[in-house]
């Protein structure tokens, strides 16, 4: 009985192997090279896959600006901004009224280079959707991209208006500076740093725009803000070691220009809203 029970055991565990072996089975496709079946489902060629679907959802749905939609987010996933902005440009077509379809398309344009097409597509997005603060902040950011400081201003001040982020006020901050409005500026850098504390680089930009104003104690302040949050930062240091020579011999030859951590205060994806 107890060599029966065994061979039993046996027979049981040799059916789980040889389960377990055929889910591992090697995949031998068309060119000859085999593959194994263990990473087949990757990212890549997860989105991969979603993208054709979505495609044949598209031919199947001529008419559905949500398949096109789709379709268009998740080339954009991929890293294809050039390929999604046809799809975009599709479902806008369809969904002329809504401001969110002309948002999207802009910001397909943007990535893919198309800066003058980005920058029709958010206007045409504001105009639908005027309470929107991401489209407003979208537009902000395209105009100062293309370094139109004056026309990025009111985009920005609107954003603020409507959704009060640190992003929205950073941005508006840098363009201040930009404008050489620099009460402005440190007063939008106040609000960035009352709501993003641990932001290095409008400490240091506030602490510019003092030195601009002429208080360099308060400059002096926010440099070693920023110096604690980014000792190894450059620009803080050299910001920091000026203004402190400044004080200590207020007497000597006048500072060197000032100089800002990040000139340009865009968002870092097509895709950031404040």
């Amino acid at each position: 009985m107890e060599r029966a029970s065994t061979r039993s055991l046996l027979a049981r565990s040799l059916a789980i192997l040889i389960a377990l072996f055929s889910s591992l089975a090697l995949v031998v496709p068309r060119g000859g090279a085999t593959t194994s079946t263990l990473g087949s489902s990757s990212p890549e060629r997860a989105l991969a896959q979603k993208i054709e679907l979505l495609r044949e959802e598209t031919r199947s749905a001529p008419n559905s600006a949500d398949a096109w939609r789709r379709l268009g987010e998740a080339l954009l996933l991929g890293g294809k901004p050039s390929e999604a902005i046809s799809p975009l440009r599709k479902a806008a077509s369809l969904e002329r009224r809504n401001g969110d379809a002309w948002l999207r398309l802009g910001r397909a344009y943007a990535a893919a280079g198309f800066r003058k097409h980005a920058l029709d597509a958010y206007h045409r997005a504001v105009k639908l959707h005027p309470l929107d603060p991401a489209a407003w902040f979208a537009l902000g950011a395209e105009e100062e991209h293309l370094n139109h400081h004056a026309k990025a201003l009111p985009p920005f001040e609107k954003a603020c208006r409507l959704a009060p982020s640190s992003t929205a006020w950073f941005n508006l901050a840098v363009v201040y500076g930009e404008l050489n409005r620099f009460s402005e500026a440190a007063s939008a850098y106040r609000k960035t740093l009352a709501k993003d504390p641990g932001n290095a680089e409008a400490w240091n930009n506030l602490g510019a725009a003092y030195e601009k104003l002429g208080r360099p104690h308060d400059a002096l302040q926010a440099f070693s803000r920023a110096f604690l949050l980014q000792p190894n930062n450059p620009t803080v240091v050299q910001n920091l070691t000026r203004v402190g020579a400044q004080l200590r011999a207020p007497l000597k030859a006048a500072p060197s220009s000032v100089r800002l951590a990040q000139p340009v205060g865009r968002s870092k994806t097509v895709t950031q809203s404040p």
